[in-house]
Formats: structure tokens, sequence, C-alpha cells
């Protein structure tokens, strides 16, 4: 990711979008929160796969959405929550999210705004667009 607050770049392939997800790999540290927003199929678990791999991840890279929360030993450990199918932000605390921001690692969180008031002041930002079959409209922002 460039050294800018947002960063917009369309994909029109999945290795396109992989080279974006590197990009932005390069640039996460220790601690940081991810949110990825947009509709379904629009290529959020796809991303944090290749950002997991580009960390150093050998696990199956799956979506979340029916266990809430995977986890991935990496260069730092990953954890990717998938809030889909949880209804409020009181079931999402219910499932320990905010003692899993102190741990040591890395968040991807996929429908974040089920949970928008459990964020950290500081995450990066992923939208989404679905442009065409192959391509993506990816905005990535810092958020503070």
């Amino acid at each position: 990711m460039e050294k800018k607050d947002k960063v917009v770049k369309i994909s029109h392939s999945l290795k396109e979008t992989e080279r974006i997800a590197e990009e932005l790999s390069n640039n996460l540290n220790q601690g940081d929160v991810v949110v990825l927003y947009g509709p379904l199929g629009s290529g959020k678990t796809f991303f944090v796969k290749y950002i997991a791999k580009s960390l150093g991840a050998k696990n199956y890279i799956t979506s979340p959405s029916f266990t809430i929360l995977n986890e991935y030993n990496a260069s730092l450990p990953i954890y990717h929550f998938d809030f889909y199918r949880l209804k409020t932000e009181k079931e999402i605390e219910e499932i320990g999210f905010r003692d899993f921001l102190n741990q040591k690692g890395i968040f991807f969180i996929e429908w974040p705004e089920k949970a928008e008031h459990l964020l950290p002041k500081e995450y990066i930002k992923v939208m989404f667009e679905i442009i065409d079959k192959s391509s993506r409209k990816i905005t990535i922002s810092k958020i503070s």
C-alpha cells in the first residue's frame, strides 16, 4: 500500500487482487485491525487468503462464516473474523471479540458493520465494490 491515507485500486483479475493484497501485507504490523466491507462474492475472503499467504501462513484459508473465527499461524498470528451470521453487537461481545483484540497478531474482520461500536479507534478499512464478473474497485483507507 502506498503511503497515503486512502488508496483506490481497480483489479481486473484474481492475479491483480493478489498483488494488491500483497502490497497491503507489506505494510501490516502487529496489532493492526483490517476491516473488510463489500457484498457477498466481492472478494473479501480471497483478499485475506493472499495476505495470509504473503505473511507465511501455510494453512488452507477459508471463510469463517460458520465458525465466526479462523486462526492462522504466520509471521504474526492472524485472526480472521466473519460476523455475517451474527445479528447484534451483544453476540459479538459474547464471543470475546474485545479480548481477542488484546492478543498479539493481525486481525481481519468481514462484515464489520455489525460491530462498528466495538472497533478500535484506529484500523484499516478495505472496501470492495463489484464492477463486473472479474473486476473490483478496492479502496483502502487508514481510519483514526
